[in-house]
Formats: structure tokens, sequence, C-alpha cells
């Protein structure tokens, strides 16, 4: 039996750990379903890009396994109610056999319902973490190009992240 991995997070951008993180379960043989997290979030300083944009990037970073099916990407909205989400993400995503990932609240949530969860640690978090990121791009601080897969920072180039991302922080 094939089996099915899930790696949630809001990927606000989709940064190198998260690429380890989805890289490390499609090395282990599995399906991959990329879950994004807060997908009908308010624009802010801490959701900045939408669900659409997120896919976006997922999909720029792994197209051929998008294409073949290796990975899925799905968008799910937040629930405030930590004794539901199981189920609520469960139910977008579909099942799956394993929850790939790193934060302790959400792999708990997955363990309590039943479900295995892989920990494979954090990548270089001091550099790969996504509030430094968004706050490097909106100084224009270029360290943040390396933070990203190259198919990321072309994207985020594209959608004027740093302008986006400096509007945000004026109204904040």
């Amino acid at each position: 039996m094939a089996v099915r991995a899930l790696v949630l997070g809001r990927f606000q951008p989709f940064h190198m750990g998260h690429k380890a993180l989805v890289k490390e379960a499609l090395g282990r043989g599995a399906t991959v379903v990329v879950a994004i997290g807060s997908s009908t979030a308010k624009s802010g300083l801490r959701n900045p890009f939408t669900a659409a944009e997120r896919r976006q990037m997922v999909e720029a970073v792994f197209p051929n396994e998008v294409r073949s099916g290796a990975v899925v990407v799905a968008e799910v909205p937040d629930l405030h109610d930590p004794l539901r989400y199981v189920a609520h993400a469960l139910a977008i995503t579909g099942p799956v056999d394993v929850v790939y990932g790193n934060d302790d609240e959400t792999g708990d949530l997955f363990e309590r319902a039943g479900l295995r969860v892989e920990t494979p640690g954090l990548v270089e978090r001091a550099r790969f973490e996504a509030k430094t990121i968004r706050a490097q791009i909106a100084a224009d601080d270029l360290t943040w190009r390396k933070a990203v897969p190259p198919a990321v920072a072309d994207l985020l180039l594209k959608m004027d992240a740093a302008k986006r991302l400096r509007s945000l922080e004026a109204y904040a």
C-alpha cells in the first residue's frame, strides 16, 4: 500500500526548511500532501501571501512531482477549534498515514488522533524562519534569496513582495 504523508504549514513564504521537509517525505517513498494552512486568513504581516500564491510557490518548487501526483497541494482554512482540527484537515486532504512536521502543538493533535508523526528536526532554523525571511524581504536585505528556493525567489520578486510587506508594516 502506498504511503500518503501530510506536510502542513502556513508557508509564508515557502522556504528551504519546508522544501527539506517535503523532500524527506518524498525520499521515504510517500505521496506528499502539502497542506497550505490558514488558507483564508486575512492578509497581514503574519500572512502576507494568499493561498493561491503559496500554492504557486509549492508547485514551482516541485513541478515534476505535482505533475506526476507525487505531491498534491491542498488548502486548509483555519478552524480555531483544536479538538476538531484534525478531522477538519483530513476532510480536505484525504486520509494520510503519517504527518511530517516540527510544530509540537500540531503534531500532538495528530498523534492524539492516532496518526504517526515524524519530526525530522528543523533545518538551519536561524536562516530558514519565515518571520525573519519576511523581515529581510521588507528591508531589501538580499540574504532572504538564499533562504528560499530559486523558483520561490523569482515569484516573490514578480509579486513585489518587498513593497507588499512594507505596505503591511505601515498599517501594523
